[in-house]
Order: structure tokens, then C-alpha cells, then sequence
């Protein structure tokens, strides 16, 4: 009796071994929610294909495949941070799988999309090698800080006088000019406003309208009459 009690129990346990075995043997490629990823995902529907992916991945250990769709996924819906996670995931499962070095692929080109989607200026792809992603980031760090040095440095250097200096819409400023007319050594610069004439440039830098013919003389390289103006921006040469 005890002996046939016995028997039944191993007989018991080898069934139960055997369906484990039978469910650890099955693919997360057969799972319903996988197949229906994979129709979603011809159809066009990424977000719905990844969340079939998700599924299969939170009821089954190991799905290696999942993963690897789910990191396709992210990566057509440009979020490169969750579809490093998931190729790094199937690496880990399927480390001699022959499609594994094609993912380590995946995951550098995952992990240039991310360096780019930071803010400041993206690194070039080719200059991102295997340094891992928190050094990536601080070279970022210091190429935004030398950046904004630069910037610092080029605006003191606009803020000291300068013959050059750049001229405000409708103000005239005195300037050193190589082309000026020879019978005048100095010109002011104007540049033309909305409403301008010839009779309201000379009023607003000479307080009088009696300029006109001066200033169309200095400027007949634009102008082919004191009532032709030009278009609004031009600057034009006022002699002193």
C-alpha cells in the first residue's frame, strides 16, 4: 500500500515537472499577445504592438523577443531611453544569439538618438564611440559652459566703441567711411525707415530740410531721384 502511494507520487511529480518544463519551453513568440503586436505593428499601430509587447513581458520570465520588438517599438516612436532598456534586456537573455550582435548595434544607435534629443548642441554621431551615457552627458555639460563663455566674452567685446558699430533703424551715427565723396572727409550713416524722405532725413540730422540735394548727391548709387527712396533698410551715406 505504501509502496503504491509512493509510485503515485513520483508519477504525480514527474506530470507536474513535465508541464513545467512544457510552459518554460514555450516561446513568447507563441503568446497571442505577441502575434497580435506583430499584426498591429503592420497595420501601422506602433503603440498598440508595444503595448502587446509589455504584456508579454510582464506575464512571462525571460521573454527575450519581446523585449527586443518592445525596443523596436520605442525607437519608431523616437523615446531611445526605454529602447535601450529593452535591447540591453535581450542581450542579457540571448547573449550568444546570433542576432545579438545586430542589437548591440541597435543599442548605439539608440544611444546616439538620445544624445542628440539633449539640449544645447548635439554631438556628432561618429564622435559618441562606447563611452557610456553619464560621460556623454557631462561632455555636454562642458561644452554648453564653454559655450556660454564664449558667448560672455563676444558680448563685452561688442560693448567696446567701435568705428563699426552696428546702426540703430532711423538714428544716424558718425562712422570713418573709405568710399566717402572726396569733398567731404567724414559721412553719417542712416538707416531708411518706414515714412523717411529725403526732406525728414535731412530735418531729423540737420534740423532743416535744405540737405536734400546733398544727401541724393552722396547716395546716387542708390537713388536716381531726390524722390526715389529706397526701400526700407537701406543705409544711406549723409555727408557733413
Amino acid at each position: 500500500m505504501v509502496r503504491a502511494a509512493f509510485a503515485l507520487l513520483v508519477i504525480l511529480l514527474a506530470g507536474c515537472d513535465d508541464a513545467g518544463r512544457t510552459e518554460s519551453r514555450t516561446l513568447d513568440v507563441e503568446d497571442p499577445e505577441f502575434r497580435q503586436g506583430q499584426i498591429f505593428y503592420k497595420q501601422g499601430e506602433v503603440r498598440k504592438a508595444l503595448e502587446c509587447y509589455l504584456k508579454v513581458i510582464d506575464t512571462r520570465k525571460g521573454a527575450a523577443e519581446a523585449h527586443l520588438e518592445a525596443g523596436r517599438m520605442y525607437s519608431d516612436l523616437q523615446d531611445p531611453l526605454p529602447a535601450i532598456y529593452h535591447f540591453n534586456q535581450y542581450v542579457r537573455l540571448k547573449p550568444t544569439s546570433e542576432q545579438t550582435p545586430m542589437v548591440k548595434g541597435m543599442i548605439r544607435t539608440a544611444e546616439k538618438q538620445f544624445m542628440q534629443q539633449l539640449p544645447g548642441r548635439p554631438m556628432e554621431p561618429d564622435a559618441l564611440g562606447s563611452v557610456d551615457a553619464n560621460a556623454r552627458v557631462r561632455i555636454l555639460q562642458i561644452e554648453n559652459e564653454k559655450l556660454k563663455r564664449e558667448v560672455a566674452d563676444l558680448s563685452r567685446n561688442q560693448k567696446t566703441p567701435d568705428t563699426k558699430a552696428a546702426v540703430n533703424a532711423g538714428t544716424a551715427v558718425a562712422i570713418p567711411d573709405k568710399n566717402a565723396p572726396e569733398k567731404s572727409s567724414r559721412t553719417q550713416s542712416y538707416t531708411i525707415v518706414k515714412g523717411d524722405t529725403l526732406s525728414i532725413i535731412s530735418n531729423k540730422i540737420f534740423r532743416d530740410k535744405n540737405h536734400v540735394q546733398a544727401i541724393f548727391n552722396a547716395n546716387r548709387d542708390k537713388m536716381s531721384s531726390p524722390n526715389a527712396l529706397p526701400k526700407i533698410g537701406t543705409v544711406l551715406q549723409i555727408p557733413e
